[in-house]
């Protein structure tokens, strides 16, 4: 090991040796940091009778229908995009088509594959709502600072491609 990668290390170790586990742990400070974001928009979910799991799925069409993209993304690719477990997403997918928020078409290539859309009626009630958590959005950008609320997003992405 270079040397001085090994110094850092010592240092490293030594600040952390004065520190906790709950105060050093990467997991626990993305946890809370999670918390303060989500509990803002508790409210206005609860109200609307959704789950912040099926508020993540609905935000994906929604974005991907704003784009102007045609109905492409699968219950896997929201899975992926969303960090819900393809086993959940199938649960919540139902439970939004019950809903007629969220419908199926097929695929024209495969006629396994099923693609996901938001129905006219989940874009007219999801609407609203996305301007109410844009709001929201801005709020905390504006509590934490916009420079470092960019950052933050940056570093987390870079974190998550590890």
């Amino acid at each position: 090991m270079p040397q001085q990668k090994k110094d850092r290390e010592i240092a490293y170790d030594s600040v952390l040796g004065d520190l906790k586990y709950i105060d050093r742990s990467l997991a626990v400070a993305c946890t809370r940091g999670r918390e303060a974001v989500v509990s803002r928009f508790r409210d206005m979910l609860r109200r609307e009778g959704l789950s912040e799991q099926q508020w993540r799925v609905l935000r994906i069409l929604f974005d991907d229908h704003v784009r102007g993209n045609p109905p492409r993304l699968t219950s896997v690719d929201i899975s992926s995009k969303s960090c819900i477990h393809k086993v959940s997403i199938s649960r919540i997918i139902q439970s939004l088509e019950k809903r007629g928020m969220v419908g199926r078409s097929a695929s024209d290539q495969d006629g396994r594959a099923q693609y996901l859309h938001l129905t006219d009626q989940g874009r007219r009630e999801l609407m609203p709502m996305v301007e109410e958590a844009t709001k929201i959005h801005n709020q905390i950008a504006r509590d934490f600072g916009f420079e470092n609320y960019e950052k933050l997003l940056e570093l987390l992405r870079r974190l998550a491609n590890l």
